[in-house]
């Protein structure tokens, strides 16, 4: 059994792999490392580094040392980091729901190539200052913004996202969400019904 990871150890580890509120907050980084962690069975989210949490530092670690994904097969933790730039100090800096992430994967599996991410987390003041809806799902670690591939219509007909958002200049999806997972589905969304919007530009 592989020891439990020292506190300076866990902060280390963190702060290499995106968590860079590691030193200030060692509780908050922990738990959004165990809320998104997808390279494993599902962690307890409790902010405590206990021998689970250790072992998966440990693998996400090695992982990004060779320059692999630290977060599930494909995604890493810094790319979905809130883009206020430390800015904020409640920032939690990365909160994934791991479900969310999940349903990533399998739609990068779908378009069989790589699916960049524009935008996970917002915490509450960047979402303000970016002009972000008021309940926009980045303030729950439910929403990402991606980079568009595909059109609505093939978002609706894969079933994997609640919530699409997209370009009205080429029907593409710019956004997706788990809404009917994050605890904050205003509008009923479903993967198989899911709330769809469009963007201006």
């Amino acid at each position: 059994m592989a020891s439990i990871l020292t506190a300076p150890q866990a902060k280390a580890a963190l702060t290499a792999i995106g968590f860079d509120n590691a030193g200030r907050s060692l509780a908050v980084a922990v738990e959004g490392f165990q809320r998104g962690w997808n390279l494993g069975s599902a962690l307890k989210v409790d902010g405590v580094v206990g021998e689970h949490t250790s072992d998966a530092l440990r693998l996400s670690l090695k992982r990004h040392t060779v320059g692999r994904s630290t977060m599930s097969a494909h995604f890493s933790f810094v790319e979905f980091r809130c883009k206020d730039g430390g800015a904020f100090p409640e920032c939690r800096r990365i909160w994934m729901l791991r479900a969310h992430v999940r349903r990533l994967e399998a739609y990068r599996a779908s378009v069989g190539v790589p699916v960049r991410i524009v935008s996970g987390c917002r915490c509450k003041r960047y979402n303000a200052k970016v002009g972000g809806a008021t309940h926009s799902q980045h303030q729950f670690g439910c929403a990402s913004d991606v980079q568009p591939l595909r059109t609505v219509q093939q978002r609706r007909q894969a079933k994997l996202f609640a919530g699409l958002g997209f370009k009205q200049s080429n029907q593409k999806v710019v956004h997706v969400d788990s809404r009917d997972l994050g605890g904050h589905d205003l509008t009923g969304g479903t993967p198989s019904a899911p709330t769809t919007w469009v963007y201006a530009t």
